[in-house]
C-alpha cells in the first residue's frame, strides 16, 4: 500500500513538473531582442572577466549592475566605441566595440538595471574613528 502511494504521488509530481515546464516554455521571453543581443556581446567579449554584474565576475573593472542609472546611454556607447586609456595604465585602452555591439550592450545593461536587486551590490559605509 505504501509503495503504491509513493509511486502514485511520484507519477503525479512528475506529470505536474512536465506540465509546468511545457507551459512556461511557451511564454513570451521577457527580455527584449536587443538586450539578448547585448548579452551575447557581453559573453563574446568576456566582459565578466573584468566587470561584475550582481556581484559576480571580475573585480578589476567596475560593477555594471546599475551603470545606466549613473551614466547616459549616449555616454556609454561613446565610451565603448572610442574607449579611453584604462587607469592606472598609460597606454592600454579598454577594448573597442563597433556601434551596433555597443548599442546592444547598453540595451542589455539597461535591462539588467530593471531587475530588482534589493540593494545589491552593498555600498561602502564610512566608519568613524574612535578617539
Amino acid at each position: 500500500m505504501k509503495l503504491r502511494t509513493l509511486l502514485l504521488l511520484s507519477a503525479l509530481s512528475f506529470g505536474l513538473f512536465v506540465g509546468v515546464t511545457l507551459i512556461s516554455a511557451r511564454l513570451p521571453s521577457p527580455i527584449p531582442e536587443q538586450a539578448v543581443a547585448g548579452k551575447l556581446v557581453w559573453q563574446r567579449h568576456n566582459c565578466v572577466s573584468c566587470h561584475t554584474l550582481f556581484g559576480n565576475g571580475g573585480y578589476v573593472g567596475d560593477d555594471l549592475t546599475h551603470i545606466t542609472a549613473k551614466e547616459t546611454p549616449s555616454y556609454l556607447i561613446n565610451y565603448l566605441v572610442q574607449p579611453p586609456v584604462m587607469r592606472p595604465n598609460k597606454y592600454t585602452h579598454h577594448p573597442a566595440l563597433d556601434e551596433a555591439d555597443a548599442e546592444n550592450l547598453v540595451h542589455y545593461l539597461e535591462f539588467v538595471h530593471t531587475i530588482p536587486t534589493l540593494g545589491w551590490p552593498p555600498q561602502r559605509e564610512k566608519v568613524e574613528k574612535d578617539s
